[in-house]
């Protein structure tokens, strides 16, 4: 089962606008998705989450809200191997977050990185390039000064997506990076590193 990946502090969908009915049914439908998630339910979680999306939408719960709801469907659809669903519910996040928060915010970061990392995990090697780059982008300078160990970890996988993707040159460039950082060690990982279980390249049908 895939774990959370830079995890943020949970808000349950506070938004001034929104129809307290909707509101309501909506962070039921999510938390039980969450459950769902946790035991493995994936189908379930995933029609949890649709009906969660569609109450959020109804009660103007705001782009955070949608933001918080795409990227659980996306975590879903990624490990049920439903590929593209799962991009696009990471970029239609991505896109929330960034009308919450503006497009050059530092708080778009972990979402672009759980895109950045879903493209890795499954092989979408030259879609991973231009993730992590849209992600390092906003947040590289605040994650390598508070988690460098993280950063070592994402620095590698964005060094292998290079390889893979025929830039031989930037790869060598970025795993330098990535090394040197790895010597840094960090006390706290948001990452969650020795927890993390890469989304499924294939799933038996």
């Amino acid at each position: 089962m895939r774990n959370i990946f830079l995890i943020l502090n949970i808000v349950l969908f506070i938004s001034a606008c929104a129809n307290p009915i909707n509101e309501r049914t909506a962070i039921n439908y999510f938390q039980a998705g969450e459950e769902a998630m946790v035991n493995g339910q994936l189908q379930h979680a995933k029609e949890m989450f649709s009906r969660a999306l569609i109450n959020a939408r109804l009660g103007h719960m705001g782009d955070e809200a949608e933001g918080q709801v795409l990227k659980k469907l996306g975590q879903v659809h990624g490990n049920l191997c439903e590929y593209s669903e799962a991009e696009q519910a990471f970029i239609d996040a991505v896109i929330k977050y960034e009308s919450a928060y503006g497009k050059e915010s530092p708080q778009t970061f972990p979402i672009r990185a759980e895109l950045a990392q879903f493209c890795f995990d499954v092989g979408l090697y030259s879609k991973a390039v231009t993730y992590y780059e849209s992600a390092l982008s906003v947040g590289e300078s605040k994650l390598k000064e508070i988690d460098p160990k993280t950063y070592s970890i994402i620095m590698h996988d964005y060094s292998v997506a290079l390889e893979q993707s025929g830039n031989l040159s930037k790869s060598k460039q970025v795993l330098a990076i990535a090394n040197e950082y790895k010597k840094i060690t960090s006390t706290a990982s948001v990452r969650g590193v020795e927890d993390y279980v890469p989304y499924p390249k294939s799933c038996a049908k």
